[in-house]
């Protein structure tokens, strides 16, 4: 039987602008680390972008329009038992907002966990 990697790749909206966001591994071990990755089409409109988890940690920065970075990436390590949804959210000119959320499945919470 093969095992393949698991990963969780969300879509933002479907048109060519699209954002999209990667957790991986999508479960991990209490106390260990997850990468996610937000990767920004770019777009004139495009002033912030903000990734990580909603009960937990998150990183914030500012985007130049067109001229930003597309991917960004952040290795959070030390994840607790409960951090919550990851996520991707990009804000607009005029604090148009839009978000993505996926899923981060922790084990090893049982009683005594982190």
């Amino acid at each position: 039987m093969w095992r393949v990697p698991l990963f969780v790749l969300a879509i933002l909206t479907t048109s060519s602008d699209a954002a999209v966001l990667t957790v991986y591994p999508h479960v991990v071990f209490a106390g260990h680390g997850v990468r996610v990755t937000c990767r920004v089409p770019r777009h004139e409109a495009n002033r912030e972008v903000s990734w990580g988890f909603e009960h937990w940690t998150s990183t914030t920065r500012q985007l130049d329009g067109a001229n930003s970075p597309i991917t960004w990436t952040s290795i959070f390590n030390e994840v607790p038992c409960d951090p919550g949804r990851a996520f991707c959210a990009v804000q607009r000119v005029g604090g148009r907002t839009t978000s993505i959320t996926s899923p981060l499945l922790v084990a090893g919470c049982g009683e005594g966990g982190r």
